[in-house]
């Protein structure tokens, strides 16, 4: 995935403290193969990011295109641990579409080589989401580099309508919960999928949603039974 960064116009000082200009400018950028099944996971699994960072890959299944979840990571006391969650129904597997499974495999054997190109310096566990010696990745990077993704594409728009909306990481796993029940998949099904102790929470969380849905069905109901008589 490839994204543009502007930059304008600008002054600049060189190394004798003499300043210059900079005309402005465009640089390609590519964004790292884990930051986008970062975000495939959160918007196709409705995973919190805790969720995702805590991820190893004897959490992946191939065969059956899913993933358990069964830890979560925090900042506790300026250190990140990783523990299991602290309700029952946080532990769940959840299916991913097979094109994201595809990716997680390409980018499986894309680690194991970089892994072994930096020899002993390697310290990972395991994880799927690391720093550049294999420690885990710090839980600031995913939301840092999402915002920075957004911004630098609207950089890129003139149009204030087609600009991406300015949400939080955690937008991602909303939205995988809002186009579900825009689907008519059933509450129960999307309660687990996000790993809510009750489906009232996820009732809850996601009224507005639930409330649409309703007015569809209440219309559905009228084309049946009153406008076809």
């Amino acid at each position: 995935m490839e994204y543009s960064s502007t930059y304008k116009a600008h002054t600049r000082i060189d190394d004798t403290g003499k300043p210059y200009q900079v005309a402005e400018y465009q640089e390609r950028h590519t964004l790292p193969t884990q930051h986008k099944i970062f975000f495939y996971i959160a918007l196709f699994g409705g995973l919190r990011k805790g969720e995702i960072i805590a991820l190893q890959w004897n959490d992946i299944n191939f065969s059956t295109h899913s993933i358990t979840v069964n830890k979560s990571t925090a900042r506790v006391r300026h250190e990140q641990i990783t523990k299991t969650p602290k309700t029952k129904t946080s532990n769940r597997e959840i299916t991913l579409p097979a094109f994201v499974m595809e990716l997680l495999k390409s980018y499986k054997l894309e680690q194991n080589k970089y892994r072994l190109s930096i020899g002993s310096q390697w310290i990972g566990e395991n994880f799927l989401f690391i720093q550049w010696n294999g420690k885990q990745m710090d839980l600031s990077t995913p939301y840092h580099t999402f915002k920075k993704i957004i911004r630098n594409y609207n950089q890129t728009v003139t149009e204030e309508s087609k600009k991406l909306p300015d949400i939080p990481l955690h937008g991602l796993r909303h939205t995988s919960a809002t186009l579900l029940i825009s689907q008519n998949i059933d509450v129960r099904t999307v309660s687990s999928r996000l790993g809510h102790a009750q489906t009232s929470t996820t009732m809850n969380i996601y009224a507005h949603s639930l409330k649409k849905m309703d007015e569809v069905a209440a219309d559905t109901l009228e084309n049946l039974f009153i406008k076809q008589a």
